[in-house]
């Protein structure tokens, strides 16, 4: 018999494979029923291991039937139940993290099984008691903040996150990472503000506050140390640097140019510490400063107002003196013009008493009072002329015009005295007048004939001052 040939064997080879792989390749619903088969065959393995307490062998089994029949609840609830024994064993021994992880797990499958869910809740619950060694103080908040997802309301479950946010911040707080430390303790405040999360929030602001301020970043400072003395309001040392940081500040802003926003600060910080004396020296610049700039919504009336508050703060400064003389002086020259001389007099009055020295009030007081005086005398009115003229020369007493016009006051006024018969007075203010001015010839003239008149003038008898005895 003849072999066939090789083109002829290839052939035939490959037809047999063909058929081969025909009879061997499994069907679909064929390697279902196969899965099927496996699933079940896991299931049963998985629960005989639980049976026997062999727990992690059990779930690895139920993990496989389930992953090759995940439609099946059957399955899912076992490979649950597995889970939290092993869970629960796993507690038993301390090691608590890994049996959080597998009751979760077991959680996870079942969601509505509420003994799991206590289980899990109370794991949770002792993850707060094992030292940082064996659970890390981030895995801790991890593993709360997990059992107030399952139970919001859960009053334990807060004050224990907020017992290791405290810890864990105050932690950070030690190591220099202050912003950290403020993040950790608003959180625990948040969950549970009792006074020890309070102070130590505080404390974390107001250190916070100060490392803002080495900065020179003031405005952040100010609001840390404001958050910290809500939470501790009767802190001195808190007080006392909120106070410097607003100064801080405010000087910032004086160099800024905002005046305005610069007094308001320093007024902050007066109203904190009153007697912090180089705030006082500040405050009195800054008004004084705002007093004599070119903000055109001032009036003089409010740069006076400034000047003064800076002087209540600062009186013995002499710049802020002589800044308020000028401008009560210029005031009191328009009140002057416009005929209101009583408000002139106010305000060169005002000056004085800042002032008595100044040239310029002085002067001005004293030609205000002559002016015055005049006015009077031409109306006749000569005691009212010598009063304002002897105001006018208490504050130039080497006035020439003011003597001269005083000693005429007294002339004129002799001469009225002298027309009522009152030589002695008359003799008395010649005199004064004589003084003033020793070479007015009318003065003289008149002081001589008012001597020649009272000395012919009679005297008037002397009466006995005796009585006559009774015969």
């Amino acid at each position: 018999m003849n072999l066939p040939n090789r083109a002829g064997r290839t052939a035939a080879a490959t037809a047999l494979a063909l058929l081969l792989l025909c009879i061997t390749a499994p069907a679909p619903f064929a390697r279902e029923a196969s899965d099927a088969v496996q699933a079940e065959n896991a299931f049963f393995r998985g629960s005989h291991l639980l049976s026997r307490d062999s727990l992690t062998e059990a779930v690895a089994a139920l993990e496989s039937a389930v992953k090759l029949d995940p439609d099946n609840p059957k399955y899912k609830q076992v490979l649950a139940v597995a889970y939290n024994n092993l869970g629960l064993k796993l507690n038993r021994e301390g090691k608590i993290t890994e049996s959080v992880r597998a009751l979760d797990e077991a959680l996870s499958l079942t969601p509505e099984d509420n003994d799991i869910r206590a289980n899990l809740i109370q794991a949770l619950l002792q993850v707060t008691a094992a030292p940082d060694q064996q659970v890390k103080p981030e895995d801790k908040i991890a593993l709360l903040q997990r059992l107030l997802e399952l139970e919001p309301a859960n009053v334990s479950g807060r004050k224990a996150l907020a017992a290791v946010l405290n810890n864990d911040g105050v932690a950070k707080g030690r190591q220099g990472n202050r912003t950290e430390e403020v993040a950790r303790l608003e959180q625990a405040a948040a969950l549970d503000p009792n006074p020890k999360i309070k102070k130590n929030l505080a404390t974390a602001y107001y250190n916070l506050g100060l490392e803002k301020g080495k900065s020179s970043l003031f405005q952040e400072e100010i609001e840390l140390i404001k958050k910290a003395l809500i939470l501790a309001p009767k802190d001195p040392a808190m007080t006392g640097s909120l106070a410097r940081a607003l100064s801080d500040l405010a000087v910032v802003k004086g160099k800024e140019g905002d005046l305005t926003g610069q007094i308001e600060l320093l007024n902050q910080s007066l109203e904190l510490v009153p007697t912090d004396p180089v705030t006082r020296k500040n405050l009195a610049a800054a008004y004084n400063n705002l007093a004599m700039s070119e903000t055109p919504d001032l009036t003089t009336s409010d740069r006076i107002s400034r000047l003064e508050a800076a002087l209540k703060l600062d009186p013995k400064n002499q710049t802020t003196v002589n800044n308020l003389c000028d401008l009560l002086v210029r005031e009191a020259i328009g009140e002057f013009k416009q005929g209101s001389v009583t408000k002139a007099l106010e305000l060169l009055n005002k000056a004085a008493k800042f002032d008595p020295k100044n040239k310029a009030v002085v002067t001005n007081l004293a030609a205000v009072y002559h002016n015055q005086a005049l006015k009077h005398g031409q109306e006749g009115k000569h005691e009212e002329e010598i009063r304002l003229l002897r105001k006018a020369l208490s504050f130039v007493p080497e006035g020439t015009e003011i003597k001269a016009d005083l000693a005429m006051a007294y002339n004129d006024y002799a001469v009225s005295l002298g027309k009522k018969g009152d030589s002695k007075q008359e003799i008395a203010y010649l005199t004064k007048a004589a003084q003033l001015l020793p070479d007015n010839k009318v003065i003289q003239e008149n002081l001589a004939r008012a001597k020649q008149k009272g000395a012919a003038k009679p005297k008037k008898p002397e009466v006995s001052k005796k009585k006559d005895k009774a015969d």
